[in-house]
Formats: structure tokens, C-alpha cells, sequence
């Protein structure tokens, strides 16, 4: 049997930071007003996003992340 600890440390890790949300993705500000865009989920309320997928038709599915929900326009 060999010797505990007989290897080689490694050293640290550096972090690497995430990629960050853009919140004029989410938020559109005029002035002094904050609109929300995009869709809220009708199931889970006001708050939870729903996310858009276009299809080949040209139809456009929105699906809750949450619950599962999808509504078609």
C-alpha cells in the first residue's frame, strides 16, 4: 500500500464569471416609466416569464419554465 498524501497538489482553481443577463432584455424604461415585455404565465401569475419559440409556420409558442404551461399565437 502507498504512503497517504505521496501525491502532487494541484493548485487553486481560478472562478470564472458567469455570463450576465442583459435586463434590457427583460424591462423596457421610458424616462421614469418601467414597462415589463415579454409574457406572464396565466397558471403560475404575475412575475413568471414565459419563454417564445418560433416554429417553421411562423406561429409562436410561448412555454412556462415553471409549470409547463404552453399557449400559441
Amino acid at each position: 500500500m502507498g504512503k497517504k498524501g505521496s501525491g502532487v497538489k494541484k493548485g487553486k482553481t481560478k472562478h470564472t464569471p458567469s455570463v450576465k443577463i442583459k435586463v434590457s432584455k427583460f424591462y423596457k424604461v421610458d424616462g421614469e416609466n418601467v414597462s415589463r415585455l415579454g409574457r406572464d404565465c396565466p397558471k403560475c401569475g404575475t412575475g413568471v416569464k414565459m419563454g417564445a419559440h418560433k416554429t417553421k409556420e411562423g406561429k409562436t409558442r410561448f412555454a412556462c419554465g415553471k409549470c409547463g404551461m404552453n399557449v400559441w399565437e
